[in-house]
This record gives structure tokens, C-alpha cells and sequence, in this order.
């Protein structure tokens, strides 16, 4: 590592949000991304008391890969990026490289299995989706251009690493993504507290695409009237309703089991 410790110029490509924002942070979210070769950093900032041990599988792949990297001191990594969890090592992310809705389609396997998130905005909420999607091997993941969160450092941590392995895709339409999925043979399926057939009486065989509402304002009218099927989620009397990521959790794990099952 003698010789790496350098000052350079930062690199003037685009960037991931706002400067403290653009940097993703902690050793396995970075080594996650890397090993996935995808979203490939702008460049990577190492702490001088990283062990070699830990450092040296980063800077192979840095290297392998041609992403610049320097080593500074503790104090500066946490400068940079404004936090102190980063575990000593830091990566100046691009803008995440969202796919086109076709390609996503025409790809899927059989049966396909795809989200609509309606304006998710909470970043790790946003996250916690797109785990649950890559545990349960979701096809392809819709979000709208506006009213929602994108793809960030917060959504990168909470999803552990999930965004690397997914394919994600920014409408300018979900009315129109969601008619394009209908005419390619997909169910559209959304969860309703009112709706009288449980998660568990779905048929999960077939083609399906779950839309996963707004926070506070649950799916759109819009949306909700192009869906095929509402189901609920079973629960205990007395309790509220649960937030949109558990939901997701518990409609993709219903649907992976019914077709695990021979």
C-alpha cells in the first residue's frame, strides 16, 4: 500500500445527491458493490488505520476494476462522508443506473414476479422493499420518476446490498408501466384491509405484479383501478396496519411459498 496515499483532484463525474449523500459507507455495503460491478464508485477513500487484512480485497477489486482510490487519515474519511459508522471506508457513488421498463420485462423469468412502488419516500423504507424483493427473487422493480425516493446511500444500507442484484426501473408512467405489464399477461395484485380473499387464497402460480402504496397515502386511485385483485394481509384485532415494507415482506414470502411448493 506504500505509494498509494496520494492527494488528487476529485473526480468531476456526476454524482449520487448532494456531496455528504453521495457517499456510500461501510465495508460490506462497498465489497457488496463492487463484487455485484454494476454501480461502480467514482472513486474510494480508506481510513490509514483500516487493517490490511480489511483493505486489501477493497483495493484488488479498486484495482481490477479502475476505480481511483487513496488512503487518508480516520479523521478525514469521517469528514467526508459526515458520519463515524463508516467503518473506515467510504465510496463516491454516480447516480444509480436504473434499467428501462421493456428490457425488465421481456427478461423475466417464468413465472414473473414483479413491485410497483406507488411514491415510496422514505429511504430506508425503500430499502427494506428491495431486500425483501432480492430474498424472494422479484423480477423487476417500478418506481415513478417523481414522488419517490431514489436510489441513495440510505436505500443502498438498508436494502444490504439488495440494489447491486436487482433490476429497477423509473417510469414516467406507473398507469402506463402497469397497463404495459397487463398486456404482457401479469396479474396486478394490491394489498386492502377491505378486501375479502387473504394473501394465503391467491393463486401465486401465474404472472403477478404487487403494487406497494405511499406511506401515508397508500396506492393511488389511479392505480388502484387498474389492479385485477385486492387481498389482505391476516391480523390480529386491535392492531394497526402494517407499514409498507413489512407488508411487502409477508405478500412476497406467501407468494415464494405457495410456488416452492411442489
Amino acid at each position: 500500500m506504500v505509494g498509494q496515499r496520494r492527494k488528487k483532484q476529485r473526480s468531476k463525474k456526476a454524482m449520487m445527491g448532494n456531496h455528504q449523500n453521495s457517499w456510500l459507507r461501510g465495508r460490506n455495503a462497498i465489497v457488496e458493490t463492487l463484487e455485484a460491478g454494476r454501480w461502480l464508485p467514482n472513486e474510494l477513500v480508506l481510513s490509514d488505520q483500516l487493517a490490511e487484512e480489511a483493505h486489501k480485497p477493497i483495493v484488488d477489486s479498486a484495482t481490477v476494476l479502475q476505480v481511483p482510490f487513496e488512503i487518508v487519515s480516520h479523521e478525514r474519511v469521517t469528514q467526508l462522508c459526515g458520519a463515524r459508522d463508516h467503518q473506515g471506508v467510504i465510496a463516491r457513488m454516480p447516480p444509480f443506473p436504473y434499467l428501462d421498463v421493456e428490457s425488465i420485462i421481456e427478461q423475466a423469468g417464468e413465472p414473473p414476479l414483479f413491485l410497483i412502488l406507488d411514491s415510496l419516500q422514505d429511504p430506508f423504507n425503500f430499502g427494506s422493499v428491495c431486500r425483501s424483493a432480492g430474498v424472494f427473487g422479484v423480477s423487476g422493480v417500478f418506481v415513478a420518476e417523481t414522488r419517490q425516493a431514489e436510489v441513495n446511500s440510505q436505500v443502498a444500507r438498508s436494502s444490504a446490498g439488495a440494489i447491486n442484484r436487482l433490476k429497477i426501473a423509473r417510469s414516467q408512467s406507473l398507469i402506463e408501466t402497469t397497463d404495459l405489464l397487463k398486456e404482457s399477461g401479469v396479474r396486478v395484485v394490491a394489498t386492502s384491509p377491505r378486501a375479502e380473499r387473504r394473501i394465503d387464497e391467491l393463486d401465486c402460480s401465474e404472472p403477478l405484479a404487487v403494487v406497494i402504496g405511499n406511506e401515508g397515502a397508500g396506492v393511488s386511485e389511479e392505480l388502484l383501478a387498474r389492479c385485477d385483485e385486492f387481498v389482505t394481509i391476516p391480523q390480529a384485532t386491535g392492531f394497526e396496519s402494517l407499514n409498507a415494507a413489512v407488508s411487502t415482506g409477508i405478500v412476497l414470502y406467501e407468494i415464494h411459498r405457495q410456488r416452492a411448493t411442489p
